[in-house]
């Protein structure tokens, strides 16, 4: 006999990532958020936007806050699938699993795709550790890259990998849990103050903006699939 279909729940492990809509329009973002970036920092660049503020946050010496952020940014893209797996485990069928998951996958791919744009762009990182007169009499290294295929070490470069896998994941969990404002806002500060961070020496701002950008289309991309499984139901089951 077969029966009606079944509503999916959204923290089963079937419930995965593979089907739910289609993966073309996310995708599409990514990648429209690469040409938009990769204009936006020739924009900073050509008007010396990236130098000038570089030269600013150095000369400030948030060394401190650099280091939060820098810390932080490792631990972050962890935490949040794993809390949110938790919270499915002790409050299951609000979609937290789902959630975890999605921020999972959007963590691995923001980092699989900062460092592929790194690899090829190979930006050189800025001066960090000059400060104040030696600083002032150093020629704008700002539009260093050296294109082709690691060129240059992806520790450092265009985007930055804390900025792209802190934006994916809070926008992953923002589509897959479309109504925990509290939480969105949450991570949106943290996420915000993980990509700035960074920027305070160890990346240009423009390379942060462009994570920030980057990382959101990838969180768009993979928070919309789960967004959409969480919704369809089980085929029907017959017995």
């Amino acid at each position: 006999m077969v029966g009606s279909p079944i509503r999916r729940d959204p923290d089963k492990p079937e419930a995965g990532l593979r089907g739910g809509r289609g993966w073309m329009p996310g995708f599409s973002a990514v990648l429209l958020s690469v040409a938009l970036s990769a204009l936006l920092t020739a924009v900073l660049v050509i008007s010396g936007v990236d130098w000038a503020y570089f030269v600013w946050v150095q000369n400030l010496r948030l060394f401190g806050p650099l280091m939060a952020a820098d810390m932080i940014g490792y631990v972050f893209p962890v935490l949040v699938p794993v809390a949110l797996l938790l919270a499915a485990s002790r409050v299951p069928g609000r979609g937290y699993g789902l959630a975890g998951v999605g921020a999972l996958v959007a963590a691995a791919s923001g980092l699989a795709v900062s460092m592929s744009l790194k690899a090829v762009a190979g930006r050189v990182s800025p001066p960090h550790h000059d400060f104040g007169a030696s600083l002032a009499g150093m020629a704008d290294t700002s539009a260093a890259f050296n294109f082709g295929f690691m060129n240059t070490s992806i520790l450092g470069g265009w985007p930055s990998s804390h900025a792209t896998v802190a934006f994916a994941v809070v926008v992953a969990v923002i589509m897959a849990l479309p109504t925990a404002r509290a939480l969105h806002m949450a991570g949106l500060v943290i996420a915000g103050f993980i990509g700035l961070g960074v920027s305070f020496g160890f990346h240009w701002v423009s390379e942060f903006l462009s994570g920030a950008m980057i990382g959101s289309a990838v969180g768009y991309w993979i928070g919309g699939i789960a967004a959409a499984r969480g919704k369809m139901p089980l085929p029907p089951r017959s017995d």
